[in-house]
């Protein structure tokens, strides 16, 4: 009978030596920044600023104290002869142009326009159309004068023109109203109109308007 031979087979276990870790423990160190000490102004930078301030406080008071006074002392602007009827360059040539007939002052353009009214009124009311040329930025005082004395001026057929005004440059390249001889070196002109007898008649010398004026 054979024996079983029962192998026991032994384990060597390794036995790890276990060494102590030694931890170096790293301190780190706060550097602490000392704080400067508020500096102060010195009497020079405080007398700097306050000649500074000075300044402009005193430029903010008088340019208040100018702007207070131009508004309280300045004048209305003054319109010349803004309460006369005044015309256009258009208007003028419809007024003395000559038709297909030969025949000057023709009003039917104005006809049923609202705005021409006041116009249409005296047009159609007076045997004399009279046209003052001036520039607003030169009156003429004299001649200022003379017009306003007018009397019962309303129901003259007075009309008035500023040279200045930068469409008036046309009154002297319109070939409708050639036939005028309007002069553009001419500060003053006063044209009269006579309707019935078709002729015109220009003064540009102010001594000649106002003996015309003084005849209205």
């Amino acid at each position: 009978m054979a024996r079983v031979q029962t192998n026991t087979s032994k384990t060597n276990t390794s036995n790890n030596k276990s060494g102590k870790v030694v931890q170096k423990s790293t301190v780190s160190k706060k550097t602490g920044m000392k704080a400067s000490p508020k500096r102060e102004p010195t009497k020079n930078e405080i007398r700097f600023f306050t000649i500074g301030m000075s300044v402009i406080v005193l430029t903010f008071l008088v340019i208040t104290a100018v702007v207070l006074i131009q508004y309280f002392t300045a004048e209305e602007e003054v319109v010349p002869y803004e309460d006369y009827l005044h015309i256009s360059v258009s208007d003028l040539k419809y007024i003395t142009q000559e038709d297909d007939y030969g025949v000057f002052g023709d009003f039917s353009y104005f006809n049923g326009k609202d705005e021409y009214e006041d116009l249409r009124a005296v047009l159609n009311s007076n045997d004399f159309i009279y046209v003052y040329f001036y520039r607003s930025t030169d009156l003429d005082t004299d001649i200022e004068t003379a017009i306003n004395n007018i009397e019962d001026v309303d129901t003259l057929a007075l009309l008035f023109i500023d040279l200045d005004l930068a469409s008036s440059a046309e009154l002297f390249t319109t070939a409708e109203i050639a036939h005028l001889n309007l002069d553009s070196e001419k500060d003053n002109m006063f044209l009269t109109f006579d309707i019935n007898a078709q002729t015109f008649d220009l003064q540009s010398r102010v001594s000649d308007i106002l003996i015309e004026i003084n005849k209205l």
